[in-house]
């Protein structure tokens, strides 16, 4: 990922729908607010092959190439890649790189392709579960790319411990896909940034969708 200064807030898309704020247990108390973030979105959809080394010669798949501006008056951090101690094996080697993105499909049933922590199913586990993240200044950008192989798979962490939207399969019907990812307020900790699944007020900033191509979907979906 690199990190620029935005010079002027030109942006395509500012979707925001809530993903993991902490519920308080205590049903007649009221929570306060989540924080309104102005961070934007703006990514290019299309077809490609990942960079690097990691996958063989030849491989292709659903890309997105984003810039993520933070138009906030606080600091904000990003998630940078698919957290790799949680990722499931699949019938395919899934290399961990910052491209590395999470797939799986909408209430809808359009395919998301994400960079993202996702809320524990039994609240507190015992355990925090982080993504890599970049934080951003006010005025700050980001930019990064993220891959998801084709044919797609459904690519989530395990059901029994985190809550994933939608379906258990990718639909056959699907005809669209997005690109999200995360952002919070940065919480202030010590040391490298990262996102944790108990981060307060953290959001999804998804792309318009587009059409996905033919054949994206097949065996292992």
């Amino acid at each position: 990922m690199r990190l620029g200064r935005a010079l002027t807030a030109a942006v395509a898309v500012t979707a925001l729908a809530g993903c993991g704020g902490d519920d308080d247990p205590a049903g007649e108390q009221t929570t306060a607010p989540a924080a309104e973030l102005d961070v934007a979105l703006d990514a290019q959809l299309g077809v490609g092959a990942p960079t690097g080394p990691e996958y063989p010669p030849g491989t292709s798949g659903l890309v997105a190439d984003y810039t993520v501006t933070n138009n906030a008056d606080v600091p904000v951090l990003v998630v940078q890649r698919r957290p790799a101690d949680i990722t499931p094996e699949v019938d395919v080697p899934l290399p961990d790189t910052d491209e590395s993105s999470w797939v799986y499909a909408d209430d809808a049933g359009q395919i998301l392709v994400t960079k993202e922590v996702f809320a524990t199913t039994g609240g507190d586990t015992g355990t925090a579960y982080r993504a890599p993240a970049v934080r951003l200044e006010p005025g700050e950008t980001v930019t990064g790319r993220a891959f998801a192989l084709t044919p797609l798979r459904r690519i989530a962490p395990d059901s029994g411990t985190f809550e994933v939207p939608g379906p258990s399969t990718l639909p056959d019907d699907a005809t669209s896909w997005s690109f999200c990812v995360q952002v919070a307020p940065d919480p202030g900790e010590t040391g490298e940034p990262t996102m944790a699944d108990h981060t307060p007020d953290r959001r999804l900033v998804c792309s318009t969708p587009a059409d996905l191509p033919p054949d994206a979907l097949g065996a292992g979906s």
